[in-house]
């Protein structure tokens, strides 16, 4: 949460001060590792595997090459995909807690490092989307988790919120243990966007997670099948595979 106080704006500050009446009322504990008081602590903060150059500027996965072999093999619809730290420890915590123990306080906390990521990689873009739930998911957990995220984010960064520029148009199927040409094809067509909202503007797609990009990637074509011009993505933790390539994230 390194220098936010540069990116406040009176609708993000009314935003944080919203939640920070309901820490008053209701007393957090951190996210990562359960400590009273906080929802973020420095301890976990500080535990962080922060991803940072050099990176493929397409995928956005540690490399020391400019284009990482898998994106040079099987190149990505987005203009560019970042993540801010590694999907272990205290950020995985916050995250599960998110998304699976209706800590919804959460999401404008994680926003926080997206705020810090947007100013680091300069992308100029005209409209921040969170990457949609289907239908189903979205009934039996009530709440979309990337919008909690990518709201704040708008509200820091200036840049307006649209959530429905984009539509998931299938439910698919957990992507767990799948490789990626499969992911690929299990999310294929499962999103479709307005071309009236996106025509001839710049995206950033929002999500809390991902390991191969596919379903960012999904997104993103229906976003340039809609004529959006260019489309990024921002992700709070990235999964770093293992050398048997198993991982416990499913986008």
């Amino acid at each position: 949460m390194n220098n936010l106080q540069t990116y406040k704006t009176y609708p993000y500050t009314f935003y944080q001060w919203i939640w920070k009446l309901v820490d008053w009322i209701y007393p957090p504990s951190c996210g990562g590792c359960g400590k009273f008081g906080v929802r973020w602590c420095l301890d976990c903060q500080q535990s962080l595997a922060k991803i940072s150059d050099p990176i493929c500027p397409s995928c956005g996965v540690p490399t020391s090459n400019s284009v990482c072999p898998t994106c040079g093999d099987q190149p990505l619809a987005l203009d560019g995909l970042r993540a801010y730290a590694g999907y272990a420890g205290a950020l995985r915590n916050a995250i599960h807690r998110l998304k699976y123990q209706r800590d919804v306080a959460l999401g404008e906390t994680l926003s926080y490092f997206l705020v810090e990521l947007y100013y680091r990689v300069e992308w100029r873009v005209d409209i921040i989307v969170p990457v949609p739930l289907g239908v189903v998911r979205r009934r039996e957990r009530g709440y979309n988790q990337a919008a909690l995220i990518a709201y704040p984010l708008s509200l820091a960064v200036h840049v307006p919120y649209d959530a429905k520029a984009l539509s998931r148009i299938r439910e698919t199927s957990s992507q767990v243990d799948l490789g990626l040409s499969e992911r690929l094809e299990n999310v294929k067509n499962a999103f479709v966007a307005d071309s009236a909202r996106v025509n001839g503007r710049t995206i950033l797609i929002v999500d809390d997670v991902t390991t191969t990009g596919a379903t960012m990637n999904a997104c993103a074509v229906a976003l340039k099948k809609a004529g959006a011009r260019y489309v990024y993505g921002f992700v709070v933790a990235k999964t770093i595979l293992s050398k048997g390539g198993k991982n416990d994230r499913a986008s």
